[in-house]
């Protein structure tokens, strides 16, 4: 019963702290953000210049981590400096913030028991250690594999669905026309990153069914 309970808490502890960390690694990649406003040609959609919606990005993401306490930031836009960030727009970032904050909390702690598990299993059950790995990649790969298929289908109505679940108000739905944070940030953009914290976390599933692969091949030869 020991065995299966530390099995248990060393997968799932396993797979959360790689998906965390793929999606704070996506999060805030500011080279990723320069890339998508070139791609979706946000510059001409928010008419702010390049540098500045870097600048812009760059204090959003301080936001996010803590590092800032609010999103009142005044830049040129069409030709005028103003406020970026109306007040809706602000307080759904509360939000986001929130569970940003929350999200680094789960994955610490994923983190200390991931550790702890693991020690257990490398001294106590060392011959199971492959299996765990493989069951904690092929499993989590299917799901994802399904998921993936499903978002490109239809990915407006999982963004909706996966919004409806987080959030208890509607502050998310903003207006493309008059808001520069869903200018900036299209669904597109949402999209393109779902897509690339999905297949960071596949790879990253392949290489754990890998080494048990080898971590059995070398029990064997054992």
């Amino acid at each position: 019963m020991k065995r299966i309970f530390i099995s248990i808490i060393f997968v799932i502890s396993l797979i959360i702290t790689i998906l965390f960390i793929d999606v704070q690694i996506s999060t805030f990649d500011k080279e990723f953000y320069s890339n998508k406003f070139d791609e979706y040609n946000i510059q001409g959609i928010t008419k702010i210049e390049k540098d500045t919606l870097m600048e812009v990005t760059d204090e959003l993401l301080k936001y996010m981590k803590g590092k800032r306490d609010d999103l009142i930031i005044r830049a040129e836009v069409n030709g005028k400096e103003e406020v970026v960030f109306e007040e809706r727009e602000r307080l759904h970032m509360v939000d986001v913030k929130d569970l940003f904050e929350k999200g680094f909390i789960i994955k610490n702690i994923a983190i200390i028991i991931l550790i702890i598990s693991l020690f257990f299993i490398i001294k106590f059950y060392p011959k199971i250690l492959y299996k765990l790995l493989m069951i904690s990649s092929i499993v989590p790969i299917l799901i994802l594999g399904l998921f993936g298929i499903a978002i490109s289908i239809n990915f407006n109505k999982y963004f909706t669905i996966f919004h409806e679940i987080l959030f208890t108000n509607d502050l998310w739905l903003l207006n493309p026309k008059t808001d520069i944070l869903i200018q900036m940030l299209p669904l597109d953009f949402f999209y393109s990153i779902s897509m690339r914290i999905l297949t960071y976390f596949i790879l990253q599933l392949i290489i754990l069914f890998l080494l048990g692969i080898g971590l059995r091949e070398k029990h064997k030869m054992e």
